[in-house]
């Protein structure tokens, strides 16, 4: 089922893990396995940080359709930006043309 509204194309970028020649793991963003959805992404708060240089934290509600694989580990692209998944996704379920998965995502800049 898709959601009742989904007006914006989101693309889940699974966290990728590997270990560099040093055997510590690290994370390359750059060859991840991406999937896009149709969701709704909504602004829910800004705030700015002062302390010694300009920073901006903004934090967005996200709704995926329900079934959509995302963890607190993935990032998001979504209108041309990267947001960081932040707590776990969590599945709204109830009124089957309202089922979803609910999480906030994150962007901070500065």
């Amino acid at each position: 089922m898709a959601l009742l509204i989904a007006p914006h194309a989101v693309t889940v970028v699974k966290k990728p893990t590997g270990v560099n020649p040093r055997g510590s793991s690290e994370t390359d963003w750059s060859g991840a396995q991406r999937v896009t959805v149709q969701g709704q992404v909504e602004p829910a708060a800004s705030s700015e940080n002062r302390d010694g240089r300009d920073q901006v934290a903004s934090t967005y509600v996200v709704r995926l359709p329900p079934g959509t694989t995302v963890s607190f580990k993935d990032r998001l692209e979504w209108n041309g930006m990267t947001l960081e998944v932040t707590g776990d996704p969590r599945p709204w379920s109830g009124f089957r043309a309202l089922e979803h998965i609910q999480l906030t995502a994150s962007r901070v800049r500065g």
